[in-house]
């Protein structure tokens, strides 16, 4: 069986490093990206189990990758979780995929761990 792999697209180098580190200790391989055109393009090279993706981002945001990854890996969509701090009541009315999770900041780390294993098919028997 291979690695799963996961792909943590932030532009806040802190966030995305302690994603990266948790996510890492899942035993699942991370690639991350800086904003959303960094993440489309790591989307166009690899693949991934499981996206976790910021809203808010400069250049390219987490939109437009909703929207590249609606165009080209709709199976991705649902192995996808929204870690925003975004309030759910603003971005619902602007997202239009059906996403694995939402996660607002500050995250509840458990919850994360867990979604995060469920996405990347960790605890299926």
């Amino acid at each position: 069986m291979t690695q799963p792999r996961a792909l943590i697209i932030d532009d806040d180098g802190p966030i995305r490093t302690m994603l990266s580190t948790i996510v890492r200790h899942q035993g699942i391989s991370v690639d991350t990206a800086r904003d959303g055109g960094e993440a489309i393009e790591s989307l166009d090279r690899d693949s991934y189990n499981v996206v976790v993706l910021d809203l808010m981002m400069p250049r390219v945001d987490g939109y437009a990758v909703l929207d590249h990854m609606r165009a080209h890996q709709p199976e991705l969509l649902p192995c996808t979780i929204l870690a925003t701090a975004v309030p759910e009541r603003d971005f619902r009315r602007n997202l239009q995929d059906d996403v694995y999770m939402v996660h607002t900041k500050p995250f509840d780390m458990q919850r994360f761990i867990a979604d995060i294993r469920h996405c990347a098919h960790l605890d299926a028997a």
